[in-house]
This record gives structure tokens, C-alpha cells and sequence, in this order.
């Protein structure tokens, strides 16, 4: 087909897109409109602000020597004296506490002058302060002072600073993969006739918006299982159910390998 022949208005698009045997070249206008059914690059963007700043709160209160406080605390240890070189003051602060370090000095059971620094929430200890070190017999460079940390920030409960980067590096996985999806049923889905059967209110809320599921029931092949797919775009949803009371049926794009992977094309 020409540039001159080629559907302009959105129906011929359509038409044309639904005619065309896989992999079909999809028109922007409809691509862009498939976008839209998907997750928001604002949901994207967003991901990206949250997922961001959670990393780099958790740069600053991720626990990096919580395996070595582990090993100190649950595996075979000594203890011997020890005295405090040096007491630092950090920039981290922990429910308004300045977090306080410790160089400190011991000898091990093997007879060798060992170092090491700890940390903790608020001062304990002065400098040429006497302490009781815990160390690792095999590696006495593993070592703290009783009742400190290895790490400036909290111990395990640094652990849930990955939380946040990890939700938004989830928001930013959706975002992609819901439009990638979108994308591969315009390209690939397998066209088919459906009747819409029920459109149900979920539990679930996207932009303060209701998620419904759509299921449908394939009039070109009535043995075929149902489909479903999950919207809460409000022109889909009052599309459903138009087509549901009239019974009128409706073109469906779907994925026979997953039929909750459906695209309903005419509402874009």
C-alpha cells in the first residue's frame, strides 16, 4: 500500500491493523493509544523518583558489615581486653542520636596487637576507655566491642532501607513490562470475535480508580475457555458494558498462550 492509500482516519487504522496478519506494523496513533491503556510513564516516572531516592537513603543507612556482626554474633568467637584509641563522631544520626565510632586496639589469642572500629547509637565509651573485644579466632580482623556494630547504621533494621528502592525499581518493571505487553498484542495477538459476559469491580485501585475484570467469551470459537483482562480506564470499562447489555460482540486481541493477556482494540 502507497502513502496515499494508507488509512488515515482512526477506524481505517484499525481496520487495517486488525486485517493484517502478524507481525502487523502498528500506526503511532494506535501504538500511542495502546500506551495509554497501560501503565502511565507517570507511574514510570515516579518509580524512578521513589526508586532513587530509597537508593540513596539506603546507601546511608544499609548495614554493609551485617554479615560480619553476624558472623560475631553466631559463630565461634573469643573475647579478650581491649582499650579505646579514638572516639569519632559520624554524620549519621539515628532517632536524633549522633552515631558514635571506635578505633580500639586488642591482642588476640595468637599473641598479635590487633585494630579494628565499631560503632554505636550514642556515646558509651571515652577515649583509653577498657573494653572487651569479640573476634573471630580465624580472623581476628573481624572484631568489635561488646554492645557495639560493624556498620554505622542499625544493624538489621538497615535491611528494610531496601525496600524502597525496591519497590520503585518495581513500579519501573511494570511500567515496561505492562507497555511491552500492550505492544506484543498489537504486533503478535491473535484476532478474535468475543462477547462480553461480566464486568466485575476488584479490590484493587490504580490512580483512586476502581481495577474491573472483563471477561469474554469467544464467539469464533464458543468452546475455546473464556478471557479476562483487568482495566480501570474508565472508556474501556463503560465500553464493556455497553457491549455487554446490547450483547453486541467485540474484536479482541489476545495471546492464546495466556488468556489474561487481551487487548479489547476497538476501544483505543
Amino acid at each position: 500500500m502507497s502513502s496515499a492509500d494508507a488509512p488515515t482516519s482512526r477506524d481505517e487504522q484499525l481496520a487495517a491493523l486488525l486485517a493484517a496478519p502478524p507481525p502487523r506494523t502498528v500506526p503511532g496513533e494506535l501504538q500511542r493509544a495502546g500506551y495509554r491503556q497501560a501503565a502511565s510513564l507517570g507511574l514510570m516516572i515516579f518509580g524512578l523518583i521513589f526508586g532513587g531516592f530509597g537508593l540513596a537513603m539506603g546507601m546511608v543507612f544499609f548495614p554493609w558489615n551485617f554479615y560480619r556482626d553476624w558472623q560475631l554474633s553466631a559463630g565461634s568467637t573469643l573475647t579478650a581486653p581491649g582499650r579505646v584509641t579514638n572516639v569519632g563522631s559520624t554524620k549519621l544520626s539515628i532517632n536524633k542520636r549522633r552515631v558514635m565510632s571506635y578505633d580500639f586496639t586488642f591482642r588476640s589469642a595468637a599473641g598479635a596487637d590487633e585494630h579494628g572500629t565499631c560503632y554505636t547509637t550514642g556515646q558509651q565509651w571515652s577515649r583509653n576507655a577498657a573494653v572487651t573485644v569479640r573476634y573471630l579466632p580465624a580472623d581476628p580482623t573481624v572484631c568489635r566491642i561488646e554492645g557495639a556494630r560493624l556498620s554505622e547504621a542499625n544493624g538489621p533494621a538497615g535491611l528494610f532501607m531496601l525496600v524502597f528502592p525496591g519497590m520503585g525499581a518495581g513500579l519501573v518493571a511494570w511500567s515496561v513490562i505492562s507497555r511491552r505487553r500492550i505492544r506484543n498484542l498489537l504486533e503478535q495477538g491473535t484476532v478474535g470475535e468475543a462477547v462480553v459476559t461480566a464486568v466485575e469491580q476488584t479490590y484493587t485501585r490504580v490512580n483512586k480508580q476502581y481495577v474491573f475484570k472483563i471477561t469474554l467469551q469467544r464467539t469464533d470459537a464458543p468452546d475455546a475457555g473464556a478471557l479476562s483482562l483487568r482495566s480501570y480506564q474508565p472508556a474501556a470499562i463503560s465500553f464493556a458494558r455497553d457491549r455487554m447489555a446490547s450483547k453486541q460482540p467485540v474484536f479482541v486481541l489476545y495471546d492464546p498462550a495466556n488468556p489474561k493477556r487481551v487487548l479489547l482494540p476497538e476501544t483505543l
